[in-house]
């Protein structure tokens, strides 16, 4: 996907925050020309480089992760000081929504199931296979593995709060990001299909496409039954 608009986004509010619309998946040098986020990436890794590390070493990526969180949590409690508020007495409140009991958080559950199970058949692969090919998929299913999940249960609790352009400008566009997710899982599946070396997957491949296409149309059905859906994608090679 990389960036898209959402049909329901203004242009104004697009060109604000297109970082927004971007799930940070495809060729990171595209999307760092419209997404912060992609170009504060794309530098903190070159300067890692520069200093002799491998910004995808785990001792690496774990002090990166821990110094983002350190910062935000400086962030939180200096605004928080700003608005008066006691981060240390705050009273607890019980959330009585749980979006994991909704019947189509739990369907983005058994797809993610099944995304998995086939990345793990195109673990081993007859010799005579595009690797180039099938690992462009298995980075496609991966990155929708947990994404659709999260952005879908995203989805269904901005539908608690009693605001309708927080829904539109929220709720709708986790579940649109989840949508153009799985409707590239299809098209990946499909581009296997055509593939002959996996021909003895063909039947698998084909009925998880099929599964790809009922699912983003569930989607579709419950968050934007009457929105068409043309939108553009940037930054991202479809299959």
């Amino acid at each position: 996907m990389g960036v898209v608009k959402p049909p329901w986004i203004s242009q104004k509010w697009f060109r604000q925050t297109p970082f927004n619309y971007c799930d940070h998946f495809g060729d990171k040098k595209l999307l760092a020309q419209l997404c912060k986020i992609c170009h504060d990436e794309i530098a903190e890794n070159e300067q890692l480089i520069k200093e002799g590390k491998d910004p995808y070493n785990w001792g690496v990526v774990f002090e990166r992760v821990g110094k983002s969180l350190a910062q935000s949590l400086v962030l939180i409690q200096k605004m928080a000081e700003e608005q008066g508020i006691d981060l240390d007495n705050i009273p607890e409140e019980e959330d009585p929504y749980d979006s994991s009991k909704e019947p189509i958080f739990k369907l983005m559950q058994k797809y993610g199931d099944v995304v998995e199970k086939t990345i793990k058949d195109l673990e081993i692969v007859p010799i005579d296979t595009d690797v180039i090919l099938v690992e462009k998929v298995i980075d496609a299913l991966s990155h929708s593995r947990h994404y659709v999940i999260a952005k879908i249960g995203r989805a269904l609790s901005s539908r608690q709060f009693d605001l309708p352009e927080l829904n539109a400008n929220d709720g709708k566009t986790s579940a649109f990001l989840a949508y153009i997710a799985i409707q590239r899982n299809c098209r990946a599946m499909l581009t296997l299909v055509k593939h002959k070396p996996l021909v003895d997957l063909r039947e698998e491949h084909l009925k998880f496409a099929q599964l790809s296409l009922r699912t983003s149309d569930l989607i579709k059905q419950e968050f934007f039954p009457l929105e068409e859906l043309e939108y553009d994608e940037f930054g991202y090679s479809d299959f």
